[in-house]
């Protein structure tokens, strides 16, 4: 089953912050409750996430995927490249200088194989979804100040 999910968003933080709490992918368990783990596995020459082995819960089930990232100044991209459950697809998020902060465009497509209602899927991940995103942007403001990140 294909489905895809649109959220923009406002996180009252600059856009460097948003894209430092974007590239802390380590961290993405702390704020979506869709994974439980994150390794980074490589970096692009600025340091950023590249490829990423994550730990994923999907419809009550565990999955392990590998994410490929591609970054801009202003956008977070990644794909589903393996999947042990044969999940396909990616997303993005894409940020941008507002007038309250930075405004945010989450954006994510997948297809997951699972002999499911399409009505209870959508439904399901689209409140999955949104939990993330109330997560992340209370991430991204406390930013770099989380409770797994040591101060120096």
């Amino acid at each position: 089953m294909r489905t895809k999910t649109d959220i923009r968003f406002v996180v009252d933080a600059d856009p460097d912050q948003v894209m430092d709490a974007l590239a802390a992918v380590e961290l993405l368990p702390e704020w979506s409750n869709s994974y439980r783990d994150a390794r980074v596995a490589s970096r692009d020459d600025e340091g950023r996430p590249r490829r990423v082995f994550v730990k994923a819960e999907l419809m009550g089930g565990p999955d392990l995927q590998v994410l490929e990232y591609d970054w801009t100044d202003n956008r977070s991209e990644w794909e589903v490249t393996d999947s042990t459950r044969g999940v396909k697809g990616g997303g993005w998020f894409e940020i941008s200088d507002g007038a309250d902060g930075t405004d945010v465009w989450y954006h994510v497509e997948l297809y997951l194989p699972i002999p499911v209602p399409g009505l209870l899927v959508s439904r399901t991940l689209r409140r999955s979804n949104e939990e993330a995103v109330a997560n992340f942007i209370d991430f991204a403001e406390r930013f770099p100040d989380t409770e797994t990140t040591e101060a120096v």
